[in-house]
């Protein structure tokens, strides 16, 4: 959850601004935190209500309402913080009660899944949550498809597969394509898109060929396009596989000085509830 929060962050001053470089200062006070970090956060709150979760249709529901309850609460403090004009009309009418999805098929999904990743006990149970979450907004298949790849990466990621076992799975099972792409192709001609076919590969890719949290969220920001999201996207699976049982110096710099202390103290505790040793040591 804090590799998606960081990488939202320095996204956000280029998702309209690209630069198509990876060298650029990365600690930046202009930084912000937009809608991916505030409903990652909305999900991880919920999640933590009730854990450990069983995925009973009853439970499923109760799930299901208390995001929406997140959902809007989280739109109404923040609603100049880049929430898409189809969650915002959601919003103004989930206020007052249940309201069907709008069968997008944005990236809005996937950008806030990361913490289903982290405390799913099997893949089965993995991928009825992340529809669960994912639906009660997006229910297009390519949401749905979207949202669980970026969750699947996390938790193979946190049971130590391989990249190139990620690899795998992801080329055979959800997106074919990422074995065709190029970094520099990728920098040259890669365009803003917020669909998930769009955005989701890319941001899986930057982490497939990255060497560390910070390089997957460069590699983001220099192939440019919607990059607080594929940045967060990237920045989660990063999280999961360099930096599942320690905080890294490039994480803890980001909590000391560019992180609400608010949010440094959800994170925390996020991860105790879950019972993962990540800041055990700090």
């Amino acid at each position: 959850m804090l590799g998606a929060i960081i990488g939202d962050m320095v996204g956000s001053i280029y998702d309209f601004k690209p630069i198509k470089t990876k060298d650029f200062e990365i600690y930046d006070y202009n930084m912000r935190m937009t809608d991916d970090s505030l409903l990652t956060i909305a999900v991880a709150k919920v999640i933590m209500n009730n854990y450990p979760i069983i995925c009973k249709k009853k439970n499923l529901e109760i799930i299901k309402e208390e995001l929406r309850y997140e959902f809007v609460k989280t739109w109404e403090s923040n609603k100049g913080a880049g929430f898409g004009a189809m969650f915002y009309l959601w919003c103004q009418k989930a206020k007052y009660k249940k309201v069907e999805p709008y069968n997008s098929l944005g990236n809005g999904c996937a950008m806030r899944i990361s913490p289903v990743g982290w405390i799913a006990n099997t893949e089965k149970h993995l991928k009825i949550l992340s529809k669960a979450v994912t639906e009660i907004t997006h229910n297009h298949p390519d949401s749905i498809k979207g949202a669980e790849a970026i969750s699947l990466c996390i938790y193979l990621s946190l049971h130590n597969y391989s990249k190139e076992e990620i690899r795998k799975r992801m080329i055979e099972e959800y997106y074919p394509e990422i074995q065709d792409f190029n970094f520099l192709d990728l920098v040259k001609n890669y365009e803003f898109s917020e669909i998930c076919s769009k955005s989701v590969p890319q941001a899986i890719y930057c982490f497939l060929i990255s060497n560390s949290l910070e390089d997957a969220i460069r590699n983001c920001i220099a192939i440019g396009g919607d990059c607080d999201t594929t940045a967060a996207m990237a920045g989660a699976i990063a999280e999961a596989y360099y930096q599942k049982d320690k905080l890294s110096p490039f994480e803890d710099k980001f909590l000391y000085f560019l992180i609400d202390k608010e949010v440094e103290d959800l994170i925390k505790k996020f991860h105790k509830t879950i019972g993962s040793n990540k800041f055990n040591n700090i």
